[in-house]
């Protein structure tokens, strides 16, 4: 969307990323927070962009903003939710063809970073996670 995007990011357990440490080469050896990873990536990104563009400051206007989630309800309608958001604020009649959407991505079977077959599972498999799309769109109609 032009004003605004929403990430759905799954956290490894410390013990998880624990693990990653003992077994692969990273610069890094200690535990940051997920919140600390997004800043330092938005960080380099608007330098990244103020360097190509010529420009200096801040590119984005606010700070992000992160919530846990803590059930399995609340997390598909999440999933739902950044799904459907072009809808919502009127940049598609058609959340299913927008672009800059992950929900194509679902739907395929093309090589992707999205962890597919643990959301699909979340709404019992594709048809499921279709339908509950389907139905949150009905409202917006």
């Amino acid at each position: 969307m032009n004003n605004h995007f929403h990430l759905l990011v799954s956290i490894r357990s410390a013990e998880e990323q624990q693990k990653l440490f003992e077994t692969r080469n990273l610069k890094s050896k200690r535990l940051r927070s997920p919140s600390k990873h997004l800043a330092n990536f938005f960080s380099s990104y608007t330098q990244s962009i103020n360097r190509q563009e010529g420009r200096v400051g801040s590119l984005f206007q606010k700070n992000f903003k992160r919530r846990e989630i803590d059930t399995d309800e609340y997390f598909r309608r999440m999933v739902i939710y950044a799904h459907l958001n072009p809808l919502k604020h009127g940049i598609t009649i058609d959340f299913k063809t927008y672009p800059f959407s992950s929900y194509y991505l679902y739907l395929n079977l093309e090589d992707t970073f999205i962890i597919r077959d643990e959301v699909l599972y979340q709404f019992g498999g594709l048809e499921s996670f279709k339908i509950a799309h389907d139905e949150g769109a009905a409202r917006f109609s």
